[in-house]
C-alpha cells in the first residue's frame, strides 16, 4: 500500500516532530550534556558586568584575558534574561530542550512549502538517523539558531525578499562564525547553479557582507591569536561517520545535479559544507552533515515513488529511527592507536530513546561547590580548576571569573600563571595527589570544603582579581540597534518590489 494522501506525510512528520520535542522534556533531568553551555553562561555574565557586548574576554584566562571573537546574538539574549532573574540552569536546560525541535519544525516546514510534503517527511525521518548531528543541535545552541537563521534567509530569498533575506544572512554572522560562512558560501553557490536566481542571490549575499562588516572586521582583527583549528585538535578523533547515510547522499547528489533549477539549494549546501572540513569532527557529525540529511532524503523521496507495499516503508522507517550504522574512530589523549569500532544499531532515535549520551550535569556536586566558592571569595576574586571545564562551570554558577578557558583556539596570554591569581582552586578527585599535595603545600591552601568529585582550596593570597573591561557596545545601544534591524525587517515589504526590479536590471 501506497501512502497516497498528502496529509498523511504531515501527519508522520508531525508525530516525529512531536515524539522530538516529548523525548527532550523527558531529557530534562540529564540536560545539559555540553561543556559549550557553560562558556556561553559565563559569557552571557561576563556582558552583565560590562554592561554590553565586550570584545575583551576578561572572564576567562582571568585577570589577564584574552580577544572575544565570538559572535554576541546568543550572549546578548542569554545576558538579557539572567538580568530579568531567570535561573542559569533552567534558562541553558530550556535552551536545549526548545530550540533544536524549532529547527526540525522550521526545516520541515521550509521543505514542504518550498518542494513537497513527501520529501519534507523524509527530511524529518533522515533528520533522526544521526545520533551526533543532534547532540551537535543540542551543544552548540548558537549554531542551531544560526541555522534557523539560514534556512529563514533562503525562505525570504524564493519570495524576493532581498533585504529580509539579507537581514536573516546577516544575523547569522552575529550569531555563529562557521555556519555564517557556510551560509554565505550557499548564498553563492545557489546563485552559480540558480540562474533565474543568481542576480537575488548574489545582491543577497554582498548586502549581508555590509550588515555584517562589524563582526567580520572583529573577527578578521583576532585572527593573529588564533593557534589552532580542528585539524590539529583531538576533537578529530571523535567523529562519527554515517557510511550509508554520504553513499545514499552521493546518490541524492547526483539527482539534484539532473534538476538543477529545482535542487540548486541542495547542491549549494553540500558545496558549502565543504567548509567544515578544517573540524573533521564538524564536517562528519556535526554541522556538516546537515546536508547529507536534504540529500538522503531526496534519493529516499525518489525511491519510495518505485514502492508500492507498506512494509518497504517501514523497513526504511526502521533503518533509519533504529539500525543506521555509524562508523566511529576514537583516540585517548596521548595514546599513539586510533581506536575504529562499527556500531549496529546506533540511529539517533533510538539512543534518544535511551537517553544515551554525556551527562555533564551534575546539580548535588555543582550547586554544592558553587555555593562553597560564593562563601568564600569575593565579587572580583577569581576561580581556577584542575578540570578545565569545571572552572568554567562553577564561576559561573558562583557568579566569579575564572582563570580557565573553553575555546582552545585561542592561546592564553603571555606571562599566565592561573594557580597564584586564583583565590579559589577546585582539584578533582582523580587528580594525582602527589601533585595537588605540593601544590597545596607551598601555596599554603585551606581546604573549605569537599564532595564526591572536587576537593575546594582558598587561597589565602592571591596576586590578582578581576579586571572588568567596560563594554565596546553598552546595552542600551544594542538595545537601540536591535530595535533598529526589527524596524527595518518589518518595513522593508513597501522597499521590496521596487528594489527586487532593481536587482534583475543589474
Amino acid at each position: 500500500m501506497v501512502i497516497k494522501q498528502e496529509a498523511n506525510w504531515d501527519f508522520f512528520a508531525g508525530l516525529l516532530i512531536a515524539g522530538f520535542f516529548l523525548l527532550q522534556c523527558i531529557r530534562w533531568s540529564i540536560l545539559l550534556q555540553s561543556v559549550d553551555i557553560y562558556y556561553h553562561l559565563l559569557t552571557a555574565w561576563g556582558f552583565n558586568q560590562a554592561g554590553g557586548y565586550s570584545g575583551w574576554d576578561f572572564w576567562q584566562y582571568a585577570p589577564l584575558g584574552r580577544v572575544h571573537i565570538y559572535p554576541p546574538f546568543f550572549h546578548l539574549v542569554l545576558a538579557g534574561l539572567l538580568k530579568l532573574g531567570v535561573n542559569q540552569i533552567i534558562l541553558a536546560k530550556l535552551c536545549e530542550v526548545i530550540i533544536p525541535p524549532l529547527f526540525l519544525a522550521v526545516l520541515w516546514n521550509f521543505i514542504r512549502r518550498h518542494y513537497n510534503r513527501r520529501l519534507a517527511f523524509f527530511v524529518t525521518l533522515v533528520f533522526f538517523s544521526s545520533f551526533s548531528f543532534y547532540l551537535s543541535l543540542t551543544n552548540h545552541i548558537p549554531g542551531t539558531i544560526a541555522l534557523i537563521f539560514g534556512i529563514f534567509a533562503f525562505d525570504q530569498l524564493s519570495k524576493a525578499r532581498v533585504i529580509r533575506s539579507a537581514i536573516l544572512l546577516a544575523l547569522c554572522f552575529y550569531t555563529h562564525i562557521g555556519l555564517s560562512l557556510f551560509f554565505a558560501l550557499a548564498f553563492i553557490f545557489y546563485g552559480l547553479v540558480n540562474h533565474a536566481e543568481r542576480r537575488r542571490a548574489v545582491f543577497v549575499f554582498c548586502l549581508a557582507l555590509i550588515l555584517a562588516l562589524p563582526m567580520i572586521i572583529k573577527e578578521l582583527n583576532g585572527l593573529r591569536f588564533i593557534t589552532a583549528l580542528g585539524l590539529n585538535m583531538h576533537e578529530r578523533y571523535l567523529s562519527q561517520i554515517k557510511a550509508v547515510d554520504f553513499i545514499l547522499g552521493l546518490a541524492g547528489l547526483a539527482m539534484a545535479l539532473k534538476n538543477k533549477e529545482r535542487y540548486g539549494l541542495f547542491i549549494a549546501f553540500f558545496f558549502a559544507g565543504f567548509i567544515f572540513l578544517v573540524y573533521p569532527y564538524r564536517f562528519f557529525s556535526c554541522e556538516g552533515y546537515f546536508p547529507m540529511i536534504l540529500l538522503v532524503a531526496l534519493f529516499l523521496d525518489r525511491f519510495s515513488q518505485a514502492l508500492h507495499k507498506k512494509y518497504a516503508f517501514l523497513a526504511i522507517a526502521v533503518f533509519f529511527l533504529v539500525i543506521s550504522p555509524t562508523w566511529s574512530l576514537y583516540k585517548d589523549a596521548g595514546a599513539k592507536k586510533i581506536l575504529y569500532q562499527l556500531k549496529i544499531p546506533d540511529a539517533g532515535f533510538i539512543n534518544l530513546l535511551l537517553a544515551r549520551g554525556q551527562v555533564l550535569w551534575f546539580p548535588k556536586q555543582y550547586l554544592a561547590t558553587a555555593d562553597l566558592v560564593k562563601r568564600n571569595s569575593q565579587e572580583r576574586d577569581i576561580v581556577f580548576s584542575s578540570m578545565n571545564f569545571i572552572g568554567l562551570t562553577v564561576a559561573g554558577l558562583a557568579g566569579r571569573a575564572t582563570a580557565n578557558a573553553l575555546l582552545p583556539e585561542i592561546r592564553p596570554p603571555e606571562g599566565y600563571n592561573p594557580l597564584s591569581s586564583s583565590r579559589m582552586i577546585i582539584f578533582s578527585r582523580i587528580d594525582d595527589p602527589a601533585v595537588t599535595g605540593k601544590i597545596v603545600n607551598a601555596m599554603g591552601l585551606a581546604r573549605v570544603g569537599e564532595n564526591d568529585f572536587f576537593v575546594i582550596y582558598k587561597n589565602p593570597r592571591p596576586l590578582a582579581q578581576l579586571e572588568v573591561t567596560r563594554a565596546s557596545l553598552p546595552f542600551w545601544l544594542v538595545l537601540i540597534i536591535a530595535l533598529a534591524v526589527l524596524l527595518a525587517f518589518w518595513q522593508a515589504g513597501r522597499l521590496e518590489p521596487r528594489l527586487d526590479k532593481f536587482v534583475k536590471n543589474i
